[in-house]
């Protein structure tokens, strides 16, 4: 539940004198923290850290209430969909934040802001949150802190193709993301009540990443280097920062094995008793393989059925032999959900080619195609004619080609549609 207040506008000339506070207050390095490396959570001792971590920072700040655990767990933690990331002092998670890739399932934001002012058929949005840092870490300059979103940001754009950030903030943080970090609202609601953070207030937000150079660019030219955001976010290199191997297919983020996914949701973390019933059900459709079958079993869920969500570029072509671009955001055993920009040409279609393992597949037979609303459309295809999508199902848990020769591929293809791929 929330209750809104709207707001009208803002005084200008006290949103510019704040602005201008967060700006002096910058001290940035032409390097990363010493001794400290960014990576995306691997094991299960660094997500326990890291929910460890959260309860401790949202516990003092009243962002939820204790729960005999001493862990903050929510469903995300576990999806493919959601990246996890860390910054580390030798085996120490330091700090935290994590990215929730959109799905067909709403992102909790959209308990209280709508995406539709930037929801497009071929942009990528996560939901960006979760952000804490150990008190023995913080520092006025948030040193630690710029560099963790630095890092976040550049996985995002070159790892996860994604095209926009959204967050809830809370207004006493709107300085640091809109002053600063030049996030836009998302609307100019003030949600009173958000039960996500314990019924604290909540901003709406995003960040728009194929802007963002240019936005930085403008707004911070002649910027002293160290308080010029534009060359630490988008000009230095930090070799501390782990790139970790992506896919271009499917997202692959927090895919755990069975005995660590059964740690997480039954052991100290008790991070089953967090969900309901139908996230269970979703969860267990993350994870259909027989190995897993022992986890899930004591809950009565119904048969799953396999789904990865994609990433994947792809286009339909129709009976006419023409072509249309899509993209294609959920994989299931019988129907494949995809996004476009003139859907109700897809109602023509014959056979879709699907970007995977760095190159295009046999067409895949369509046998039906629904339009679901917008730019959203379902297409029912004959499982038995793409042993790729098969293979994709059954081995959700590996690792897909690298992004970067996914993207070599669609250059030799079709070098306008680079859009459309992560």
């Amino acid at each position: 539940m929330s209750d809104t207040i709207r707001t009208g506008t803002a005084c200008e000339t006290t949103k510019a004198r704040r602005v201008s506070v967060q700006r002096r207050r910058v001290r940035l390095q032409n390097k990363p923290p010493e001794n400290v490396i960014f990576k995306q959570v691997e094991t299960p001792d660094e997500l326990s850290q890291v929910s460890k971590l959260l309860y401790d920072s949202y516990t003092s700040a009243g962002l939820m209430t204790e729960n005999g655990t001493g862990y903050r767990f929510i469903p995300y933690y576990v999806l493919p969909s959601c990246y996890t990331f860390i910054a580390k002092t030798g085996d120490t998670v330091i700090a935290t934040t994590t990215l929730i890739v959109k799905s067909r399932e709403d992102l909790p934001l959209e308990k209280i802001f709508s995406l539709s002012p930037i929801q497009q058929w071929n942009r990528r949005i996560a939901e960006g949150g979760t952000l804490a840092i150990h008190p023995d870490h913080r520092s006025r300059n948030g040193e630690l802190v710029h560099a963790l979103l630095k890092y976040t940001f550049q996985l995002a754009r070159e790892d996860l193709g994604l095209h926009d950030i959204v967050m809830a903030s809370n207004p006493t943080h709107r300085a640091f993301y809109e002053g600063l970090l030049l996030f836009r609202r998302l609307s100019e609601e003030v949600i009173d009540t958000f039960d996500y953070v314990n019924g604290a207030p909540a901003v709406g937000g995003h960040l728009n990443l194929t802007e963002m150079r240019k936005d930085y660019a403008a707004t911070y030219q002649g910027v002293p280097e160290q308080r010029n955001l534009f060359k630490y976010y988008m000009e230095y290199e930090f070799d501390s920062f782990q790139r970790p191997d992506k896919v271009v297919s499917t997202y692959n983020g927090n895919r755990w094995s069975p005995t660590n996914l059964d740690l997480f949701l039954h052991g100290p973390m008790q991070g089953a008793s967090a969900l309901t019933r139908s996230e269970l059900e979703l969860l267990r459709r993350r994870y259909p393989s027989r190995d897993y079958d022992w986890i899930f079993n004591r809950y009565s869920l119904p048969e799953p059925s396999a789904l990865v969500d994609a990433n994947a570029a792809g286009f339909v072509r129709l009976k006419s032999q023409n072509t249309t671009p899509v993209v294609v955001r959920r994989i299931e055993e019988d129907r494949i959900h995809v996004t476009c920009e003139r859907p109700y040409e897809l109602l023509e279609g014959r056979e879709l080619e699907l970007l995977h393992n760095s190159k295009f597949q046999p067409p895949t037979t369509l046998q039906s195609v629904t339009l679901t609303g917008g730019s959203e459309a379902t297409l029912r295809y004959d499982a038995a004619s793409s042993p790729a999508i098969t293979a994709l199902l059954t081995n959700a848990g590996k690792a897909l080609q690298p992004r970067q020769a996914a993207l070599s591929e669609v250059r030799n293809y079709h070098d306008n549609e680079l859009a459309f791929v992560g």
